[in-house]
């Protein structure tokens, strides 16, 4: 049984993120570790080799190489490794109210064990750096490594919450390139079936069936949501925004955005300075119709505005 620690200098008490200990531990049969109740901290574990037990509260768990668990900073928690397959793992105890809030805002809360986890190297890396500066392990080395964690923790389980409607290689590659067109003009599909070396009618019929829509009814929601974020964000003029997304002219931006979204560009920055968006949420609510679901609009409100 060995383990490494990092015991960082003592955090400023108005920090709202605090670093207790890290390290890394290469484990044998006597390794248990059974959290007391006033241990209000969380732990953040990565399994490199071997297996063991999680028990939280009455649920078990079996993390083993490759996992990622998550103990919470209450109830009754504890975990020990297999004696005969014993676990050597990479982990961070931590607490503050920045760690409750990011795990509340990802829907992390009673999410405990992810199998398989994508970027082990956060963990490996993560203490590399804290080896290298502990003195920066509550800000702002600390913060940056458990937030890039969590983050990558949410994107595993989205994905995995997907599985019964799996996307194909080719169409992934086909929406990442079609991401990197936003501020580009609308690319034909021959050039898209060029990047699948597939016909036009294939390329379409695979995008359509892996998200529902085809390339072009993508992208343009895209550059929609883009043109809402620009009005929200900037101080563009509708002219300099239609340039930005590529459109023809500015006529044709904003006849487009009008009839999709449901307003006119600059009624719809007016609504948002109004403080009438609280969200911005682009869904088709019929085809070829786009809207924002998260306006905040009283009944009957600006109806006399153009």
């Amino acid at each position: 049984m060995h383990e490494e620690f990092i015991f960082p200098p003592a955090a400023d008490p108005r920090s709202p993120f605090r670093l207790h200990l890290a390290g890394s531990s290469y484990c044998d049969g006597t390794y248990r570790i059974d959290k007391r109740k006033r241990d209000f901290y969380f732990v953040f574990e990565y399994i490199e080799r071997g297996r063991g037990t999680l028990m939280i509260d009455d649920m078990e768990y079996a993390p083993e190489a490759g996992d990622v668990y998550i103990v919470p900073n209450s109830g009754r928690c504890s975990y020990w490794s297999c004696a005969e397959d014993p676990w050597v793992k990479h982990w961070f105890n931590v607490s503050g109210p920045l760690v409750t809030e990011l795990l509340r805002l990802y829907s992390l809360e009673n999410i405990h064990l992810i199998r398989n986890f994508s970027r082990p190297e956060l963990f490996t890396e993560g203490l590399k750096r804290l080896r290298q500066h502990p003195e920066q392990a509550h800000l702002p080395l600390g913060p940056e490594i458990i937030s890039s964690i969590i983050a990558q923790v949410a994107d595993d389980v989205l994905i995995r919450q997907d599985v019964n409607h799996p996307v194909s290689d080719e169409g992934r590659l086909l929406r990442e390139f079609l991401e990197k067109q936003i501020f580009q003009p609308m690319p034909s599909l021959s050039e898209m079936g060029r990047l699948l070396h597939r016909s036009e009618i294939q390329t379409s019929r695979i995008f359509r069936r892996d998200f529902g829509e085809t390339p072009y009814q993508y992208l343009l929601k895209r550059k929609l949501a883009a043109a809402q974020e620009l009005l929200h964000c900037t101080r563009r003029t509708v002219k300099q925004i239609s340039a930005d997304l590529h459109f023809s002219n500015e006529y044709y931006f904003a006849g487009l955005f009008k009839r999709k979204i449901g307003y006119s560009p600059g009624r719809y920055r007016r609504t948002v300075e109004a403080g009438k968006v609280i969200q911005f949420d682009i869904v088709e609510i019929e085809p070829g119709k786009y809207v924002n679901q998260k306006f905040c609009l009283p009944e009957n409100a600006d109806q006399k505005r153009s």
